[in-house]
């Protein structure tokens, strides 16, 4: 799986970040999450809302038009009930 993606799973049904938060949960630095949100921005293969600079954040609304997390969707399939 590449970085911008498990960034995005990170992201999916999380609120809002900005790249110093984002790299803070994943444990990147700030530049490099910079990086990762800029390519979730500009994909077509993710869903997202972003406001305006200065401090941008970027908030993943879907990925490939899937709302909810892998890990989510996981759980529900194995033990048959909603996360938490």
């Amino acid at each position: 799986m590449n970085l911008t993606l498990i960034a995005a799973e990170a992201m999916l049904g999380n609120g809002w970040y900005t790249a110093a938060s984002l790299g803070a949960e994943i444990g990147l630095s700030a530049k490099r999450a910079s990086g990762l949100l800029f390519n979730i921005r500009s994909s077509k293969k993710y869903q997202v809302e972003v406001t305006d600079l200065p401090n941008r954040q970027v908030k993943v609304i879907a990925i490939d038009g899937r709302t909810k997390r892998n890990f989510d969707l996981w759980r529900t399939a194995i033990f048959g009930c909603k996360a938490a």
